[in-house]
């Protein structure tokens, strides 16, 4: 398929409700709505096979997804990765010894081209006890010493705490490593670490020029800091109504929120052109 047309989603509290769940609904609406040469995409902190489901779901299978909040860019119909970005070992071992440091507790996992490493700070519990799958849990560790940690093809860290210290720990990471590295948050509860200069925007700015396309035709919407990368690079612009206020202050138009289908609510209006392009 030609495309002309690209809308990118982000997927937590964006196009999945707060069940993390795409509907029967929504699913239905959007996968009805089209247009000649129109296609969709998941741009994500997720890991590809936390997406997969999704854009299985949707049949979203004929464009790249923008994973781990775009240190990576992938084929999700057979997981090759079309670019990655690693992180330097300064920024790796930099953010290990801040949160080693810090009196907030967290738990941290490392992404990359091996199984995740999970650690956790002095003191600190599981904050991903209930996540579907229990093998994060099984091996979360207090954070060894530096020479145990694998530094090699590390793209992504994730930091999880309790959504009332997010804030907190993002500030403290950010003033330790930047401007070396990219701090955002990424979820109430979540804060992501990539290099300088890796994010979903410039994934995204990779992938429009990889698919030929141009940034007047490309629609991205998204509720949170992660996502504002995003609006710098696609004409159309979009936050979900529960977004934070100033993602929404930085979007051209506002839909409703994750749990009123606003995502669905997007893809229709910027099908049918609703949006200007």
């Amino acid at each position: 398929m030609h495309i002309q047309k690209l809308a990118v989603f982000d997927l937590d509290r964006t196009l999945l409700d707060d069940r993390s769940a795409i509907s029967d609904e929504t699913a239905v609406r959007l996968r009805a709505a089209s247009a000649p040469g129109f296609a969709c995409t998941v741009a994500s902190g997720r890991d590809l096979e936390r997406i997969a489901p999704y854009v299985q779901q949707l049949g979203w299978l004929s464009v790249p997804v923008i994973a781990e909040q775009g240190a990576v860019v992938v084929d999700p119909q057979n997981g090759l990765i079309l670019m990655e970005r690693a992180i330097s070992p300064e920024v790796l071992l930099g953010s290990v010894e801040t949160v080693r440091s810090m009196d907030i507790p967290v738990n941290m996992i490392l992404y990359g081209r091996g199984d995740p490493q999970v650690f956790r700070n002095a003191g600190a519990p599981s904050f991903i006890d209930e996540w579907k799958s229990s093998w994060y849990t099984s091996h979360l560790r207090y954070i060894p010493a530096t020479r145990e940690i694998a530094t090699d093809g590390v793209r992504k860290i994730s930091i999880v705490c309790l959504p009332e210290n997010t804030d907190a720990a993002r500030q403290l990471i950010a003033e330790s490593l930047e401007p070396r590295a990219n701090v955002v948050k990424a979820d109430r509860n979540f804060v992501n670490i990539m290099d300088a200069g890796v994010s979903k925007g410039a994934a995204l700015r990779w992938l429009i020029d990889y698919l030929g396309l141009e940034s007047s035709h490309v629609m991205a919407v998204g509720d949170c800091e992660a996502d504002r990368s995003m609006f710098g690079v696609a004409l159309v612009s979009v936050a979900v109504a529960n977004a934070d206020e100033q993602t929404r202050s930085l979007a051209r138009f506002v839909v409703p929120s994750n749990n009123e289908q606003g995502a669905a609510v997007a893809l229709e209006r910027f099908a049918a052109g609703e949006f200007g392009v």
